[in-house]
């Protein structure tokens, strides 16, 4: 019986001794609740931490943990339970404990769940830089921009954030050691231009230990064209001396707006036009040079403007002085529009539809997870187009796109009523696995 008793005690220390385990035990007798038991200890050493606060979210309560790192959840009910769990100098985390019917039939038995958690020291420092080239081509620090620290999930927050100084510098100075950190910068607006951090780094690892100082390499933020969005056209309202106008919410490039970026055509022949920029460089205004257009005449306009970022976007409209706008010229809408991933060029996409009758080429539009609407990206005669993956920065994950035939006229389909479809950017390991698949 000693020995019985001796072996018993030795298990339940190597219970406790465990540092990477849930170890759950399987109570014989009949119960429909469980004792959860969290044990605290140092990540690095592996020694149990005394002193640490647990606080159950589903119990709205909070104890400390003895001098073994241990805390006695009782009379816990089916389920996920979670726990956040911190102490001075050391990261907060976050544990989830599922407490699970070990029973058959309608008898009810919950077994008792003892869960090692480890915590990690705060104390890493990692610093860099943020730069951005202007429009003189030179490169300075990027002052007030938002950098962002992500850690592993299981921490609280998993998301830190800091604000670069005026000569683009910024430092983390309590990331938890032991661990990876990717840094990035989002979205900025730098002298009312538009950037984007190109580049995620991966920083720290089990090496690192508080008091440890990374220097990570220089973030470079690169501009970003704002999306040129049509907002309001008066192409239904349009009489003998009315000037056609395009109103869009982007600020444009006023060099742009020429008679060589639109044209006007009644039938088969160019009309001769006009030009002109709002003060507020949002509104383009088309007039026909003799004055006045043909009453009860059939007329399509078309034109590219280009934001002061250098984007562009291409609109097009068709109308009858008179009588409104008109879509009875314009082409139908593709079919068979589809994408996947290209199978015979490696990080590529294959957007491809069916041909239309009666459409000279065929303008593709984009739009990403990052973006708020679609934008021109290019035209083809081909009913295909690659889409270079690469050329995408990280925070990129997902692609959508539209295909609008323009037909001989120059006329564009309608939007309304367009298919989109959908691409999800692999990671450079998903790809790496479908090919050793193949």
């Amino acid at each position: 019986m000693q020995l019985k008793y001796a072996f018993s005690f030795a298990a339940v220390a190597a219970f406790l001794a465990a540092c990477d385990s849930t170890v759950t035990n399987i109570n014989d007798d009949a119960k429909a609740e469980g004792t959860i038991t969290i044990k605290v200890v140092d990540n690095h050493s592996g020694a149990a931490l005394s002193g640490v606060t647990v606080y159950s979210v589903v119990d709205d309560k909070a104890v400390i943990a003895d001098s073994l790192g241990l805390s006695v959840w009782k009379n816990q009910a089916l389920g996920d339970h979670s726990y956040q769990i911190s102490k001075d100098g050391y990261a907060t985390v976050h544990a989830l404990v599922n407490l699970a019917e070990q029973g058959q039939g309608d008898i009810p038995r919950v077994g008792d769940v003892i869960q090692t958690v480890p915590m990690y020291k705060a104390g890493v420092q990692a610093k860099g830089i943020v730069l951005f080239t202007d429009d003189k081509g030179k490169t300075n620090g990027a002052s007030g921009v938002t950098v962002y620290a992500n850690l592993p999930k299981e921490f609280v927050p998993c998301e830190l954030t800091t604000k670069t100084s005026e000569s683009g510098e910024y430092s983390f100075d309590k990331l938890p050691e032991g661990v990876e950190v990717m840094i990035s910068v989002g979205q900025e607006q730098i002298k009312s231009k538009t950037y984007v951090g190109n580049d995620v780094k991966l920083v720290g690892g089990t090496s690192m230990r508080a008091g440890d100082i990374i220097n990570v390499s220089s973030i470079s933020l690169v501009k970003s064209s704002a999306q040129i969005v049509k907002i309001d056209d008066n192409t239904s309202e349009i009489d003998t001396k009315s000037d056609i106008t395009f109103t869009f919410a982007t600020e444009l490039e006023a060099d742009s707006v020429t008679t060589s970026h639109w044209s006007v055509s009644k039938g088969s022949s160019n009309v001769l036009i006009s030009t002109s920029l709002s003060k507020d460089k949002r509104t383009v205004s088309i007039s026909p040079y003799t004055g006045k257009w043909t009453e009860d005449a059939s007329y399509s306009v078309r034109g590219t403007v280009y934001s002061v970022d250098g984007a562009s976007s291409t609109v097009s409209s068709t109308f009858v002085v008179g009588g409104g706008s008109s879509s009875a010229g314009k082409p139908d809408n593709v079919s068979g529009l589809m994408i996947a991933q290209d199978p015979d060029y490696t990080y590529y996409a294959r957007l491809s539809w069916d041909e239309s009758d009666d459409a000279t080429r065929y303008n593709i539009y984009q739009k990403t997870n990052v973006d708020n609407d679609f934008a021109y990206l290019t035209y083809t005669s081909s009913t295909y187009y690659r889409v270079d993956l690469d050329n995408y920065g990280s925070k990129v994950t997902t692609l959508y796109f539209i295909v609008l035939p323009v037909n001989s006229d120059g006329v564009e389909a309608d939007i309304e009523g367009a298919k989109t479809v959908k691409y999800t950017i692999e990671s450079d390991d998903e790809l790496e696995e479908d090919d050793d698949d193949l």
